[in-house]
């Protein structure tokens, strides 16, 4: 009974916490960047990506600081939209995904740990980001790695080179996506014919060579060899996470993968002919919220150029952000009361290899 006393006020002093800097964000905003936010406040990509990565800080994914391998990362970012001052909301990750698609805090049990989803306590009934995006009429899909098993069952393959986490996937806790098989269907394996590290998520790309099969909303969780998780080789994948010796490794094995898939998608007939954005983001680093920044990146031919702001953003932030754009509904005071990110983003798309093109050079390991 101490222990769950001793949990709630932790919780309640985080959500007091985090209303209080949400507030301040909002209030502290450089007048260069609110600027930008009002002049572009009604301009929103008709099609987004959004991937998330894993469990690194900036200082390790981003600069001169990097560990390992980031030169694309870093390049990438220094080409469109950086998010310096961008902070990850708890640990572990699961609460991470769970506030980005819902804009709820996630901070107390079964939640503090990595719990199954669908299991006692480990379902979520509030509403999500899904509800948003069919209510307004727009279209969502979930394109997860490694997800042999697809929809809702959970499964993927117990081999070698398997790398799903259910943890990644926050649409298999929401009771009202679980529950719905039309919903279900929306997740789908993003790498059908390979799994494992550097196995590109065909179905995403396939599905950004035509507009009629691109959704609204596109969705990517990598495994955890791509995602930067977990060291991985092409034929063994190692779902524990990554012990400090082994930073630079992960590193440079999410460094890889994005430099061979984010070209594809900036250079898709979607990127190239649509007003489409990128958003890539790490779900958690190294330190506490407010502070546990992480590498947030705005790319495609909606993106500002050459573009750094040190905002405080969080993920909070990005859901605000996409709510604004398309004029739906905010899900929480949280997301409510986060600035912004509407900065990083044009008035209307550059055409042509210099917008949707951007870095496109591989990066060796």
């Amino acid at each position: 009974m101490l222990f769950l006393r001793l949990a709630r006020v932790s919780h309640m002093m985080k959500e007091l916490l985090m209303i209080g800097l949400l507030f301040l964000s909002v209030l502290t905003v450089s007048v260069d960047a609110m600027t930008v936010q009002n002049a572009t406040l009604s301009v929103g990509p008709s099609y987004l990506v959004v991937i998330m990565m894993e469990n690194k800080g900036i200082n390790q994914t981003y600069g001169s600081s990097c560990l390992g391998n980031c030169s694309y990362i870093t390049q990438l970012a220094n080409a469109y939209g950086l998010a310096e001052s961008y902070s990850g909301l708890g640990h572990p990750s699961l609460q991470n995904y769970l506030d980005i698609t819902s804009g709820g805090n996630y901070d107390y049990p079964p939640f503090t740990r990595d719990c199954y989803p669908q299991t006692i306590g480990c379902s979520v009934t509030a509403p999500n980001i899904v509800d948003e995006i069919e209510a307004s009429g727009k279209k969502w899909k979930a394109y997860m790695e490694d997800y042999t098993g697809g929809g809702c069952t959970h499964h993927h393959d117990n081999d070698t080179q398997n790398a799903y986490e259910n943890i990644h996937n926050p649409f298999v806790y929401y009771q009202n996506i679980y529950t719905s098989p039309a919903r279900c269907s929306r997740i789908v394996n993003a790498n059908p014919s390979l799994e494992g590290y550097l196995a590109l998520p065909t179905a995403l790309l396939s599905d950004l060579t035509t507009v009629s099969n691109a959704s609204d909303l596109m969705w990517l969780s990598p495994n955890d060899c791509n995602s930067g998780h977990s060291t991985c080789s092409l034929t063994a994948s190692n779902s524990t996470d990554c012990p400090s010796i082994s930073v630079p490794k992960c590193v440079s094995q999410a460094n890889q993968y994005l430099s061979l898939l984010v070209p594809k998608i900036l250079n898709s007939i979607v990127f190239q002919t649509q007003s489409a954005a990128l958003f890539i983001a790490w779900d958690e680093g190294t330190r506490d919220y407010p502070q546990d920044y992480v590498t947030a990146v705005w790319a495609g031919p909606l993106a500002q150029s050459n573009h750094k702001s040190s905002v405080f953003y969080t993920h909070y932030s990005f859901l605000h952000t996409l709510e604004t754009l398309w004029n739906i509904a905010s899900l929480t005071t949280y997301d409510a009361s986060s600035a912004l990110m509407t900065e990083f983003l044009r008035s209307s798309p550059v055409p042509g290899p210099a917008g949707g093109g951007g870095p496109c050079r591989i990066m060796n390991l």
